[in-house]
């Protein structure tokens, strides 16, 4: 009888043992879109879904991509709700631990533009651009749940073509980071007024030579840089020619952390 028991309790701790280690084996993904409107006062994106691609066997890059569809019922990203803490959930799906190799966004053609007050529909530059491959190298840690942003950069994908009847073409650029290894700048801007888009400025992070990510506030002046490490500079630039640009310099940023500016009130131009 002891005999038995003693076989019913190893049983037990062998089965709790395996059950542990594959939950820990498996990550959590959460893919998120964020990006700012620029120079528009809308930019509306249509995302069908995203193809994540991870580490195989032995770490070797032999896996299967995996397709994770927009389940959302409204598939167009609108970039101007997803400045400051906006994101907009593209997909979720769990992974065996290992690293994330490339993502590729599959965009559909319900894409529009609004400038100045005019609706406009940007045409793909080509056929590869409505499904933007990213090479990327995240790990990705079991038992545990990673965001995944996708920055779209609106300065470098949207282009108007030359001619005299020019037009917006979709060339869509891409940066891609997580949040368990990059920090945020935060931030306010001084001062807002009764026309919001007037009162808009171009916010870039910038580090050395390279421009590393790009923002414009809300409504209500906030804004918020995000996916950065290190030492950063911060530019303004005003839409509005009534404001004299601004500059941040030696802005450290840490894993994790948020740094909050002081207030910036932008000087008027003489």
């Amino acid at each position: 009888m002891k005999i038995k028991q003693l076989f019913i309790v190893l049983l037990l701790i062998l089965n709790f043992g395996c059950s542990g280690t594959e939950e820990r084996s498996t990550a959590l993904v959460n893919v998120f879109l964020v990006g700012t409107p620029g120079f528009f006062e809308e930019v509306g994106i249509e995302i069908l879904g995203v193809e994540v691609k991870v580490t195989g066997t032995r770490g070797q890059d032999n896996a299967e991509a995996v397709y994770l569809p927009n389940l959302q019922a409204n598939k167009q990203a609108n970039l101007s709700t997803l400045v400051h803490t906006g994101q907009y959930l593209i997909g979720r799906g769990e992974f065996l631990a290992g690293a994330i190799t490339e993502l590729k966004l599959d965009l559909g053609d319900d894409n529009y533009l609004i400038l100045r007050g005019d609706r406009l529909v940007p045409r793909f530059v080509d056929a590869s651009a409505e499904k933007p491959v990213m090479s990327v190298s995240i790990p990705l840690d079991g038992g545990i749940s990673h965001d995944v942003f996708i920055d779209f950069n609106t300065l470098e994908s949207i282009l108007l073509t030359g001619g005299s009847q020019g037009e917006f073409i979709l060339a869509p650029d891409f940066r891609t980071f997580t949040s368990l290894n990059t920090g945020e700048i935060a931030g306010v801007i001084r001062p807002q007024g009764q026309n919001p888009q007037r009162q808009k400025s171009l916010i870039l992070a910038i580090q050395g030579l390279d421009t590393l990510a790009s923002t414009t506030q809300n409504m209500q002046g906030n804004f918020l840089l995000r996916g950065l490490t290190g030492e950063v500079t911060v530019f303004i630039y005003p839409f509005s020619n009534e404001f004299l640009p601004d500059t941040i310099r030696n802005v450290i940023v840490e894993p994790r952390q948020r740094t909050q500016l002081e207030e910036i009130n932008l000087r008027l131009n003489p």
